[in-house]
C-alpha cells in the first residue's frame, strides 16, 4: 500500500456531528477535500458551502443528537443518500463555563446529556448499522485535554470529557469482535464559538504564554488526526486518545 493510499479517505461515507461550525466544519471541510462523501449533522444550518473540484459529496442534516429518534432518522437519511456511514466523528458538544459553587442542576444536566448521553446514542445508532451490515468501520469521538488535566471554572465540562475517554475505551474493547475501531481526538485550546469570548480576553493570552509552542491551536492542525483516524493509517488503533494541543498538557 503506497503511503497515499494507507491516509485516504476518498470514497467512504462519513458522518460528522457538529458539522455546522468550529472544530466540527473544519472536520467535514477537510474529509470532504480529501475525496469522502460527508454527512454533517448539525442543530443549526452550516454556512454556505462551496463545492471544489475533485471533492466528495456533503449532505447536511438537521438533527439533534440528545433525541434518539432524530439520530435514527439521520442515520436513515444518510444511508439513502450516500450508503452505510463506515466512519463517524461523534464531535457535536456543548461547553459550560462556570465555577463549580456556580454550576447549577441544570446546566450539568444540559451538559452531560449532550456532549456523554448524545455521543453514546450516536455511537450506539452506527455501531448498530454496521454489524448489522457486517461491515468494518470507525468511531473517532471528541474528547479534551481537560478530560485529564482540568481548569477552573469547567467542572462542567472536564467531567464530560473525562465520561467520553472512557466511553471511548468502553466501547473499543466491546466492539473490537465487530472489527469496529473507536478512537478519540484531544484538541487543546483551539479557538471556536464555545470558547471564543473567554479566548478573546486576558485568558487567551495566558494560555498562550503557557503553551509549549507559544501558541493557540489553528482549524488546519486537526487535519493530520482527522485523516489519520478516519483512513487504514490507524487500522490496528483502538481505544486511544489521540491529543492535538502543541504540547499543552505537558505543562504542570
Amino acid at each position: 500500500m503506497t503511503d497515499e493510499a494507507l491516509f485516504s479517505v476518498a470514497g467512504k461515507t462519513i458522518a460528522v456531528t457538529g458539522g455546522s461550525s468550529g472544530l466540527g466544519l473544519r472536520m467535514v471541510e477537510v474529509l470532504s477535500r480529501h475525496g469522502a462523501n460527508v454527512i454533517s449533522i448539525s442543530r443549526t444550518h452550516p454556512p454556505e458551502r462551496s463545492r471544489e473540484q475533485g471533492c466528495g459529496e456533503v449532505v447536511d442534516i438537521i438533527a439533534d443528537v440528545t433525541h434518539a429518534e432524530e439520530v435514527k432518522r439521520a442515520f436513515d437519511e444518510a444511508e439513502a443518500r450516500l450508503g452505510t456511514v463506515t466512519v463517524v466523528f461523534n464531535n457535536a458538544g456543548v461547553a459550560q463555563m462556570a465555577r463549580a459553587l456556580d454550576t447549577t442542576r441544570e446546566m450539568l444536566a444540559h451538559v452531560f446529556e449532550v456532549n456523554v448521553a448524545g455521543a453514546f446514542c450516536v455511537a450506539q445508532e452506527a455501531a448498530r448499522r454496521l454489524i448489522a451490515a457486517d461491515c468494518a468501520g470507525v468511531i473517532v469521538n471528541s474528547t479534551s485535554i481537560l478530560a485529564e488535566r482540568p481548569q477552573k471554572g469547567a467542572a462542567a465540562y472536564a467531567m464530560s470529557k473525562a465520561a467520553v475517554s472512557q466511553m471511548t475505551r468502553a466501547l473499543a474493547l466491546e466492539w473490537a469482535c465487530h472489527n469496529i475501531r473507536v478512537n478519540a481526538i484531544a484538541p487543546g485550546w483551539f479557538p471556536t464559538r464555545l470558547n471564543e469570548t473567554v479566548l478573546e480576553g486576558p485568558a487567551g493570552g495566558f494560555l498562550r504564554a503557557r503553551n509549549p509552542m507559544r501558541r493557540l491551536g489553528e482549524a488546519q492542525d486537526i487535519d493530520g488526526a482527522v485523516l489519520m483516524l478516519a483512513s487504514d493509517a490507524s487500522r490496528y488503533m483502538t481505544g486511544m486518545v489521540v491529543t492535538v494541543d502543541g504540547g499543552h498538557s505537558l505543562q504542570g
